[in-house]
């Protein structure tokens, strides 16, 4: 089962009402196991509302997009807090972070050693991204947060 709810639409700041569905959802979701999914318009691949609101908040997230063949290649957008900006990897269909033998041959010219490389393609794998936990509502003395 996925809840799906939309991120911020536009550029007007929203007050903590207009998130009282979304929070209740999300809740719900958690408590069955489900996923959630937080969506935004995309343009190849840039989701610049939902990635502030995402960094904002401390959520870490990661992104996939899929190639539109002679526009643009698959890839992978991810940020968790700690990271100075989100990092962008090529990725396959199906959003595990791939290499070409040319950035590979770049990153071994700059002096990246094969595990830095690994640990690298590794924060870009949707299995490194924590789970979401909420912390009581503010009705109940705190705010909504993630555990990072």
């Amino acid at each position: 089962m996925q809840h799906r709810r939309s991120g911020t639409k536009g550029s007007r700041r929203r007050n903590p009402q207009d998130y009282a569905e979304t929070e209740r959802l999300v809740r719900e979701a958690l408590a069955e196991g489900a996923s959630v999914t937080f969506e935004d318009l995309q343009d190849y691949g840039l989701t610049p509302t939902l990635d502030a609101f995402c960094q904002e908040h401390g959520l870490s997230y990661l992104r996939a997009w899929c190639a539109r063949s002679g526009v643009f290649d698959a890839g992978v957008r991810h940020w968790r807090p700690g990271l100075a900006s989100p990092a962008a990897e090529l990725a396959d269909d199906g959003g595990e972070p791939v290499m070409t033998l040319a950035a590979l041959r770049n990153a071994h010219a700059a002096g990246e050693t094969l595990p830095e490389i690994l640990a690298r393609l590794e924060q870009a794998v949707p299995a490194t991204i924590p789970p979401l936990t909420l912390a009581p509502t503010e009705a109940e003395g705190a705010s909504v947060q993630a555990a990072a």
